[in-house]
């Protein structure tokens, strides 16, 4: 089965009876429009292959032979089912599906057919994927189970019911812009992660918005931990695997731009800033002109400059971090993981959480010309979320003053009746003293 054939394992019956050349696209098009028709006043819905088969479409041996093949491609990989389809990258195409051995709903990545001809490629795929496995973090999404099945490579991992920040970001939705609150809890969140892998020498080499998923408790996990590692693995006759950069332009670091294969803390911190970069201000770091690679346009591009005093929204020390990832020189970015967890440690958060205090909001600004250098302008409201000081998935506590100094209810009564015993005694001593 080719790519493309693979990518229409979760459509609908059409796809697969298009792709056994027992019909057209046009008697698709036609056979689902019906179905559509039909079920918008029936109270029981038809199946694509019933209205197909009313149609005349489709005999009863042909809809038996295209139901057979569908459940066939959605048991693709032995011991899964195949839901529906999440995405597709230069690496694996993405599904939802469901785990039959345990009942559970998995993401399921499945290696492109083009690269699993490459054996040394598998291999360090699929040892990569179950390294990845025995990660056990809170901001580390979890694998499951990596290996072959009919001549696929594939690897499972936990489902995620909040989607990538990618996915936010697409929408463009109002709602989906984030605080400054909220974007350092995503940070401190992700630097954890990169933290726990950093400390067995694992760097992630392509973060991205859509490697920063969400739980369904609005918790970052990070995904592809390790894994983008081989995508810039050369074969056994030294020659780079065609179209492949381990990070994309949009967030790598300039020195990966000439070197797709360094990956190391301080790539990592570079590629970290210009994604929180892209999620704090709506846009990415850079845009090249039409009909300029983006890649080639970074070689001779800064970094557009943006103010660093505190503006609506953002705070200087914000803007400063994020700053200081963007370095061109990898030696003035924070050195790794740890360092990077030390200067988030030093903010103190005074806002509650959306979470916490449902309905609090605030709004906040897309930098202008002048904080973002000929990138955007204009204003977006942004919902004020701060980290949830109960939360256990915080990494960095905040020490909690409430009453410091201050006198207790009970022992504020306990010194006033104290005070008003003392003044009955005096004034019946005087009074015996002049009787």
């Amino acid at each position: 089965m080719d790519d493309k054939g693979l990518l229409h394992i979760d459509q609908r019956q059409g796809h697969v009876a298009i792709d056994m050349g027992l019909m057209n696209e046009r008697q698709v098009k036609d056979a689902t429009m019906q179905m559509l028709v039909k079920n918008a006043t029936l109270a029981t819905p038809r199946s694509f292959g019933q209205v197909a088969l009313e149609l005349g479409y489709l005999d009863q041996e042909g809809l038996a032979a295209v139901e057979m093949e569908e459940r066939r491609r959605r048991r693709l990989i032995t011991g899964y089912e195949i839901i529906d389809i999440i995405g597709s990258g230069t690496i694996a195409t993405v599904y939802h599906a469901m785990q039959l051995t345990m009942d559970r709903e998995v993401a399921l990545k499945i290696l492109h057919p083009c690269l699993a001809s490459d054996p040394v490629f598998v291999r360090a795929y699929i040892a990569e994927a179950q390294a990845v496995s025995r990660f056990h973090h809170p901001n580390i999404v979890q694998g499951f189970d990596a290996g072959e099945s009919n001549g696929f490579f594939y690897f499972a991992h936990e489902y995620l019911l909040g989607g990538s920040i990618a996915d936010r970001l697409a929408r463009g939705e109002e709602e989906t812009r984030f605080s400054e609150g909220r974007l350092l809890k995503y940070l401190r969140q992700t630097t954890a992660a990169l933290m726990h892998a950093w400390n067995v020498a694992v760097y992630h080499g392509d973060i991205n918005p859509g490697n920063l998923l969400l739980d369904a408790n609005g918790n970052i996990k990070l995904a592809n931990l390790g894994v983008p590692r081989v995508a810039g693995l050369r074969t056994s006759g030294g020659v780079a695997m065609p179209g492949f950069v381990r990070c994309g332009p949009e967030y790598a670091a300039p020195e990966q731009l000439d070197k797709p294969d360094l990956v190391n803390p301080q790539t990592d911190m570079y590629s970290l800033g210009a994604t929180f970069y892209h999620i704090s201000f709506g846009v990415q770091p850079f845009t090249a002109p039409e009909g300029v690679p983006l890649a080639e346009y970074r070689r001779t591009a800064q970094l557009p400059s943006f103010s660093l005093e505190s503006q609506e929204g953002f705070s200087a020390k914000y803007l400063r971090l994020i700053h200081d990832m963007l370095e061109v020189d990898p030696a003035k970015r924070p050195a790794n993981p740890e360092e990077l967890a030390d200067r988030l440690e030093k903010f103190h958060q005074s806002t509650s959480d959306d979470s916490s205090v449902p309905g609090q909001v605030r709004t906040g600004v897309v930098p202008t010309s002048s904080a973002v250098s000929g990138r955007t302008s204009g204003r977006f409201s942004k919902r004020a979320i701060a980290p949830n000081s109960q939360s256990p998935e915080r990494a960095f506590s905040l020490k909690r003053r409430d009453g410091v100094g201050r006198a207790s209810p009970t022992r504020r009564w306990l010194i006033g009746g104290v005070v008003a015993g003392l003044g009955a005694v005096l004034l019946w001593l005087l009074f015996v003293s002049r009787g």
